[in-house]
């Protein structure tokens, strides 16, 4: 697989490597990842969560697991051995039922099998303002993977033109419309995160019905506080694996933390971008 190395105004580089045109982060044998994945065996109960990378995936597989499990605790696992394109087909393998398999691929990517057996999919949205500044900081403290040492200007025009792993949010977005359009006996249920975080309990409710799970009030109270970004920013740590010292993947998870970050020219032309988006989109759309 093709290591791709696109550069930021200032020379800056964000590694990638190319997968037939799809732009994925250099994890450890992710040609090998990718190319099994379309065969890979599926369960009955497994619950596949989709979504641009921090769309809030990793709060939605704690919350998914939590449910599945029937019980508020944080899971003893990564997230990453259950990251399809990151995790080896061993470790998937090894991940007791019911599996929260989580990717930011395209519906093309995935099992086939998931067409058969109706697997239920969880699809998470967010600003794709604050997805970008996310990205930012995401891009920038794991420097072992992309090896990104530029600014936000600079990485604000990589994300804009789509020159980052997982490509451009906006035809990202609309791939998964026409995906979903096109396959509408698919149970795939799209979870926003600013929804998530105005009524948690409440979404937390949408997704344990979604998955079929019994009514348990107290139970997505628990989870929802359990849950709640402050106290996961405590349990989830990452180790060494971040550039800078104290630094969490779990930063700030408010919402409009953009406003702090982008120029008034960049949302101008950020807009003109979300504008032409609109007209294209009916299943999404970027007015938060």
């Amino acid at each position: 697989m093709p290591e791709v190395y696109h550069k930021d105004p200032a020379g800056c580089q964000i590694l990638s490597y190319d997968y037939n045109g799809f732009l994925v982060p250099s994890f450890p044998n992710v040609q090998e990842n990718m190319d099994r994945l379309p065969d890979m065996p599926v369960r009955d109960d497994d619950v596949f969560l989709l979504g641009y990378f921090k769309a809030g995936c990793h709060w939605m597989w704690e919350i998914s697991g939590m449910l599945l499990n029937g019980s508020a605790e944080y899971s003893s696992l990564s997230k990453d051995i259950a990251m399809m394109e990151y995790a080896s087909q061993d470790q998937i393998d090894q991940l007791p039922s019911p599996r929260v398999l989580n990717n930011h691929l395209l519906l093309h990517h995935l099992p086939r099998e998931i067409f058969t057996k109706k697997s239920k999919m969880i699809f998470m949205t967010r600003n794709p303002r604050d997805i970008a500044v996310s990205a930012y900081h995401h891009t920038f403290q794991l420097n072992s993977f992309y090896h990104y040492d530029g600014d936000w200007k600079g990485f604000f025009e990589m994300f804009l033109e789509g020159k980052l792993n997982y490509g451009n949010w906006f035809q990202y977005m609309l791939q998964w419309e026409k995906d979903i359009k096109d396959h509408p006996d698919l149970p795939i249920l799209i979870v926003k995160y600013e929804d998530l975080k105005k009524d948690p309990v409440g979404n937390v409710a949408k997704v344990s019905k979604f998955l079929g799970l019994p009514k348990n009030d107290q139970l997505f109270k628990d989870i929802a506080d359990k849950c709640s970004f402050s106290k996961m920013r405590v349990a989830k740590q990452e180790g060494d694996i971040l550039r800078t010292s104290g630094e969490s993947l779990y930063r700030k998870g408010v919402v409009g933390d953009w406003k702090n970050w982008f120029t008034v020219s960049q949302n101008e032309r950020f807009q003109v971008e979300c504008d032409k988006f609109d007209k294209q989109s009916t299943l999404f759309n970027t007015k938060y």
